[in-house]
């Protein structure tokens, strides 16, 4: 495809990609260290339970609802595994490599990066367990992986990245793609709460915290160093190359057989 083609040979599109790739693998690398950074965080679980919409009966009636109908449940569990890294892949790939915008995806970059940011520092001080791991929801595995640790909840990085996406392509809502990605956002807050990945008032936050960081990123464009244009495209495009199948081996290294079998054991209830 010439469009594409000519996408990969624009330095501003490969450096601002290459931002995106250190963005995501900065997260990645901060749940890791977590275990060691995160030994001071204290668990607040126990007074978050006393406000209302925690309860077991209240969480076990929307799960077992959603998994009552079998259509309901599979459209969930498909847009929420799309979710965070889909969601971040599908909205950089539409606005930097599809429509070339790179003024709003250097808005989609700050938010993201803001929303790291806050989201890191709120579970480096306290955290809150998942409605899956407190009431030990069938068909759910409570072990950290590379992409999640059972800490981070509130405010959900899930739902603050899915709002700046949101934000973002609201700019393109004309557009029959930006349309189709902004539909799956909006039902990425109710999957993660139904499925029980999330409390209602992690999702809240995380909103809260998307809007805060869309807004905040609206004056902090991607100041790229004159000295990165200067580089050879050729070099670019292989350290794109690179970056993007390290993104492929994190992807593999995070996948976890329990979520899997989440499915089949949804199917088979």
């Amino acid at each position: 495809m010439e469009w594409l083609r000519k996408r990969l040979q624009d330095p501003e599109i490969l450096v601002r990609l290459n931002a995106f790739f250190l963005s995501y693998f900065g997260w990645i690398a901060f749940g890791v260290l977590y275990g060691l950074i995160g030994r001071w965080s204290v668990d607040v679980t126990g007074a978050f339970l006393k406000l209302p919409l925690t309860s077991e009966s209240f969480v076990l009636g929307l799960t077992g609802f959603v998994r009552s109908v079998k259509p309901l449940y599979l459209l969930f569990v498909a847009v929420y595994y799309i979710g965070f890294t889909g969601s971040i892949a599908l909205a950089v790939f539409y606005l930097l490599i599809y429509l070339a915008d790179t003024e709003t995806s250097d808005r989609l970059l700050a938010g993201y990066l803001i929303s790291y940011a806050a989201a890191g520092l709120t579970y480096l001080v306290f955290h809150i367990y998942a409605p899956h791991v407190v009431y030990n929801l069938q068909g759910f595995s409570s072990e950290n992986t590379l992409f999640t640790r059972q800490e981070f909840v509130f405010p959900s990085l899930h739902n603050a990245i899915v709002t700046v996406n949101l934000m973002a392509l609201w700019r393109h809502r004309h557009r029959l793609g930006a349309r189709i990605l902004i539909g799956i956002s909006v039902l990425i807050p109710f999957a993660t709460v139904l499925l029980g990945h999330h409390w209602i008032y992690d999702v809240l936050a995380g909103i809260c915290l998307g809007v805060l960081a869309y807004r905040l990123g609206e004056g902090l464009g991607m100041a790229i160093p004159s000295t990165l244009y200067r580089w050879e495209t050729s070099y670019l495009r292989k350290v794109t190359l690179f970056n993007f199948f390290l993104a492929l081996v994190v992807l593999l290294m995070g996948l976890d057989p329990a979520r899997l079998k989440e499915v089949i054991d949804g199917l088979m209830a």
